[in-house]
């Protein structure tokens, strides 16, 4: 595997597993469990921050020439897709979250 195809790899990785902490934190918002909620949505923070860091890390990879692979990539479209789309994501769900929260629902 090529470190193009490693890093996409853990940005996929580490974004779905931050949409998963986040829908976890709504259910818990649901719930008014306002605890579960901060711990999930923390987790989906951390998850969402290493998804970032990976794509810096491919970034700069990228400008100082240390990619021999950098070119046109589906795996990298699809990676930065999914890391956007979770990113959205994450933002609505904390509005819906604070909604439950709040008792407005």
């Amino acid at each position: 595997m090529t470190k193009l195809q490693e890093i996409s790899f853990e940005i996929i990785a580490n974004a779905g597993e931050a949409k998963a902490f986040a829908f976890e934190a709504l259910a818990a918002a649901k719930e008014k469990n306002a605890d579960l909620y901060e711990e999930k949505m923390n987790k989906a923070d951390q998850a969402i921050n290493e998804a970032h860091k990976r794509q810096f890390e491919l970034l700069r990879a990228e400008a100082n020439g240390e990619l021999d692979d950098a070119m046109f990539s589906i795996l990298v479209v699809h990676a930065q897709d999914h890391l956007m789309t979770v990113i959205s994501n994450i933002e609505i769900l904390r509005e819906l979250a604070e909604i439950h929260l709040k008792g407005l629902h």
